[in-house]
Protein backbone atom coordinates (compact mmCIF):
# COMPACT_ATOMS: atom_id res chain seq x y z
CA UNK A 1 0.00 0.00 0.00
CA UNK A 2 1.16 3.58 -0.74
CA UNK A 3 1.59 6.26 1.77
CA UNK A 4 -1.21 8.31 2.51
CA UNK A 5 -1.11 11.98 0.82
CA UNK A 6 -0.69 14.31 3.57
CA UNK A 7 -2.15 17.86 3.04
CA UNK A 8 -3.19 20.87 5.34
CA UNK A 9 -6.74 20.17 6.44
CA UNK A 10 -9.49 22.85 5.75
CA UNK A 11 -12.83 23.21 6.96
CA UNK A 12 -14.32 20.90 4.23
CA UNK A 13 -12.53 18.36 5.67
CA UNK A 14 -14.06 17.93 9.59
CA UNK A 15 -16.79 15.55 8.62
CA UNK A 16 -14.27 13.32 7.34
CA UNK A 17 -12.09 13.95 10.41
CA UNK A 18 -14.39 13.19 12.53
CA UNK A 19 -15.02 9.83 10.57
CA UNK A 20 -11.55 8.52 11.33
CA UNK A 21 -12.13 9.80 14.89
CA UNK A 22 -15.17 7.97 15.35
CA UNK A 23 -13.76 4.47 13.29
CA UNK A 24 -10.92 4.64 15.15
CA UNK A 25 -12.40 5.07 18.94
CA UNK A 26 -15.10 2.14 17.82
CA UNK A 27 -12.22 0.13 16.73
CA UNK A 28 -10.28 -0.16 20.28
CA UNK A 29 -10.64 -2.79 23.15
CA UNK A 30 -9.42 0.24 25.32
CA UNK A 31 -11.36 3.47 25.10
CA UNK A 32 -9.62 4.57 27.45
CA UNK A 33 -6.38 5.20 25.35
CA UNK A 34 -8.13 7.45 23.21
CA UNK A 35 -10.77 11.28 23.64
CA UNK A 36 -12.78 11.60 20.84
CA UNK A 37 -13.56 15.50 20.10
CA UNK A 38 -16.42 17.06 18.65
CA UNK A 39 -17.00 18.47 15.66
CA UNK A 40 -16.89 22.18 16.84
CA UNK A 41 -13.63 21.31 18.43
CA UNK A 42 -12.56 19.84 15.07
CA UNK A 43 -13.07 22.81 13.31
CA UNK A 44 -11.94 25.11 16.03
CA UNK A 45 -8.47 23.67 15.17
CA UNK A 46 -8.73 24.14 11.78
CA UNK A 47 -10.01 27.97 11.65
CA UNK A 48 -8.94 29.15 14.42
CA UNK A 49 -6.78 27.68 17.21
CA UNK A 50 -4.29 25.74 15.37
CA UNK A 51 -4.22 23.60 12.28
CA UNK A 52 -4.68 20.22 11.14
CA UNK A 53 -3.34 17.88 8.64
CA UNK A 54 -4.86 14.85 7.03
CA UNK A 55 -3.84 11.71 5.03
CA UNK A 56 -6.15 10.91 2.17
CA UNK A 57 -5.37 7.63 0.30
CA UNK A 58 -4.07 8.54 -2.85
CA UNK A 59 -6.57 6.30 -5.00
CA UNK A 60 -10.06 6.34 -3.38
CA UNK A 61 -9.74 9.79 -1.48
CA UNK A 62 -10.61 8.18 1.76
CA UNK A 63 -9.25 10.04 4.84
CA UNK A 64 -6.67 7.45 6.60
CA UNK A 65 -5.80 9.45 9.21
CA UNK A 66 -5.17 13.06 10.81
CA UNK A 67 -3.05 15.44 13.17
CA UNK A 68 -4.29 18.00 15.08
CA UNK A 69 -2.28 20.87 16.33
CA UNK A 70 -3.39 23.55 18.69
CA UNK A 71 -1.74 27.15 20.16
CA UNK A 72 -3.29 27.16 23.38
CA UNK A 73 -1.64 30.86 24.39
CA UNK A 74 -1.96 31.14 28.47
CA UNK A 75 -5.31 29.37 28.68
CA UNK A 76 -5.49 26.94 31.99
CA UNK A 77 -5.15 24.18 30.18
CA UNK A 78 -2.11 24.70 28.38
CA UNK A 79 0.29 21.80 28.97
CA UNK A 80 3.25 23.96 29.87
CA UNK A 81 1.68 24.41 33.28
CA UNK A 82 2.16 20.88 34.06
CA UNK A 83 5.63 20.85 33.27
CA UNK A 84 6.39 24.44 35.66
CA UNK A 85 6.93 26.37 31.98
CA UNK A 86 6.64 30.54 32.89
CA UNK A 87 3.49 32.93 31.63
CA UNK A 88 6.27 33.89 28.74
CA UNK A 89 7.21 30.56 27.80
CA UNK A 90 3.20 29.55 27.54
CA UNK A 91 3.09 31.73 24.38
CA UNK A 92 5.42 30.06 22.69
CA UNK A 93 3.69 26.32 23.33
CA UNK A 94 2.54 24.32 20.57
CA UNK A 95 -0.03 20.94 21.42
CA UNK A 96 0.09 17.88 19.70
CA UNK A 97 -3.64 17.74 20.58
CA UNK A 98 -5.03 14.09 18.92
CA UNK A 99 -3.70 12.24 16.08
CA UNK A 100 -5.72 8.67 14.90
CA UNK A 101 -5.17 6.54 11.77
CA UNK A 102 -7.39 4.12 10.39
CA UNK A 103 -6.20 0.22 11.44
CA UNK A 104 -5.97 -0.87 7.91
CA UNK A 105 -3.37 2.36 7.02
CA UNK A 106 -1.41 1.41 10.48
CA UNK A 107 2.35 -0.15 9.72
CA UNK A 108 2.95 2.81 7.13
CA UNK A 109 4.16 5.15 10.26
CA UNK A 110 1.76 7.54 9.18
CA UNK A 111 1.22 8.82 12.40
CA UNK A 112 4.87 10.31 12.46
CA UNK A 113 4.94 11.61 9.05
CA UNK A 114 1.77 13.57 9.98
CA UNK A 115 3.81 14.81 13.48
CA UNK A 116 6.75 15.79 10.62
CA UNK A 117 4.09 17.54 8.48
CA UNK A 118 2.97 19.43 11.17
CA UNK A 119 6.36 20.74 12.18
CA UNK A 120 7.21 21.31 9.80
CA UNK A 121 4.51 24.13 9.39
CA UNK A 122 5.04 25.80 12.92
CA UNK A 123 6.66 28.91 12.91
CA UNK A 124 9.66 27.90 15.11
CA UNK A 125 10.84 31.40 15.67
CA UNK A 126 7.27 31.86 17.48
CA UNK A 127 7.00 28.79 19.28
CA UNK A 128 9.51 26.49 21.04
CA UNK A 129 8.03 24.08 23.33
CA UNK A 130 5.82 21.25 21.35
CA UNK A 131 3.92 19.21 23.95
CA UNK A 132 1.57 16.06 23.73
CA UNK A 133 0.08 13.54 25.45
CA UNK A 134 -0.50 10.28 25.60
CA UNK A 135 -1.50 7.10 27.42
CA UNK A 136 1.20 5.27 29.40
CA UNK A 137 -0.83 2.38 27.55
CA UNK A 138 -0.62 3.17 24.32
CA UNK A 139 3.15 2.71 23.39
CA UNK A 140 2.65 2.76 19.41
CA UNK A 141 1.69 6.62 20.18
CA UNK A 142 4.62 7.66 22.59
CA UNK A 143 7.45 5.32 20.33
CA UNK A 144 6.11 7.73 17.81
CA UNK A 145 6.67 10.75 19.80
CA UNK A 146 10.05 9.22 21.50
CA UNK A 147 11.00 8.57 18.10
CA UNK A 148 10.72 11.84 17.07
CA UNK A 149 12.76 13.81 19.73
CA UNK A 150 10.33 13.81 22.10
CA UNK A 151 11.02 13.51 25.99
CA UNK A 152 8.92 12.08 29.00
CA UNK A 153 8.33 15.57 30.98
CA UNK A 154 5.54 13.93 33.41
CA UNK A 155 2.83 11.40 34.05
CA UNK A 156 -0.31 12.52 35.60
CA UNK A 157 -4.11 12.37 35.41
CA UNK A 158 -5.93 14.56 32.65
CA UNK A 159 -8.86 14.90 30.83
CA UNK A 160 -11.33 13.49 33.95
CA UNK A 161 -9.13 11.42 35.71
CA UNK A 162 -6.85 9.29 32.65
CA UNK A 163 -3.64 8.84 33.22
CA UNK A 164 -1.27 10.20 30.66
CA UNK A 165 2.64 10.95 29.68
CA UNK A 166 3.48 14.76 29.00
CA UNK A 167 5.88 14.77 26.23
CA UNK A 168 8.43 17.55 25.59
CA UNK A 169 10.06 18.77 22.68
CA UNK A 170 12.25 21.87 23.05
CA UNK A 171 13.37 23.88 19.09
Amino acid sequence: MKTPAITLASSADVDRICDVMKKVYESMEDKALFVCDSPEFVRAHIEDEGFTVIACDNDTDEAAGYFIFRYPGIKEDNLGRDIGLSDEELERVVHMESAAVLPRYRGLSLQSKMLCYGEELIDKSKYKYFLATVSPDNPHSFQTFENNGYELAATKEKYGGLMRRIYLKTV
